[in-house]
């Protein structure tokens, strides 16, 4: 009675175990996003923001600027990647101001285009951007 117990959790642990390995190897791939990217932002004005994607001990890591020197190299925040959707945020100065505010992105890719909006809850501002890659 006792063998038959042991070979059952030995194979709860097994399955618990292939289960886990079998979830690390479904995380989403993001080689199409790594790289440099140029987003316009249109924000009644015309914004570009260049955005820098890598790995970094395996994790999305990245920076964002302002084309014409507002800020340069803000690190990104909270970046997921589903396989679909890119998500993170980012702390800059914004118009009207140049307050830094708390920023959140949104995009999927779409053609080889990262495609969503900037949004500034601060401001109620849901701005579209598209990117493209450097």
């Amino acid at each position: 009675m006792k063998k038959s117990v042991m070979t059952v959790l030995c194979a709860a642990c097994a399955l618990f175990l292939a289960a886990g390995l079998s979830a690390q190897s479904l995380q989403p791939d993001p080689a199409p996003l790594l790289g440099q990217w140029l987003l316009e932002v249109n924000a009644g004005e015309i914004y570009m923001l260049p955005m820098t994607l890598k790995l970094v001990d395996g994790k999305l890591a990245g920076t964002l600027s302002e084309q014409s020197g507002m800020f340069t190299d803000v690190p990104l925040t909270d970046i997921t990647w589903d396989g679909t959707v890119l998500k993170c945020g980012v702390k800059i100065p914004t118009p009207p101001d140049g307050a830094e505010r708390p920023v959140k992105t949104e995009f999927k890719i779409d053609q080889g285009k990262l495609v969503g909006t900037i949004i500034i809850e601060e401001l109620g501002l849901v701005a579209p951007a598209i990117g493209t890659k450097k």
